[in-house]
């Protein structure tokens, strides 16, 4: 198992803020299973939310609910 990324590196490969990526790594937040996904997918990483799954479970649910930055859910509403 891959260890958590630095917050930096979170959000840096994530794409999402410092502040969000702190509370992610330091379990003060849960990201969304997609989100989470996300992060897998960029960092190698398996958040506690997802790290129960296979590969191919992932890649069905990331199928299902792809991720997407909160302005483009904003938009797609």
């Amino acid at each position: 198992m891959t260890e958590a990324p630095s917050t930096g590196q979170l959000a840096d490969k994530a794409g999402i803020s410092v502040s969000y990526a702190s509370e992610i790594v330091n379990e003060r937040r849960k990201p969304s299973r997609s989100l989470a996904i996300h992060i897998f997918r960029k960092t190698g990483w398996r958040h506690a939310s997802i790290a129960d799954l296979s590969d191919e479970q992932i890649a069905m649910l990331e199928a299902m609910e792809p991720w997407a930055p909160a302005k483009r859910q904003q938009a797609a509403a």
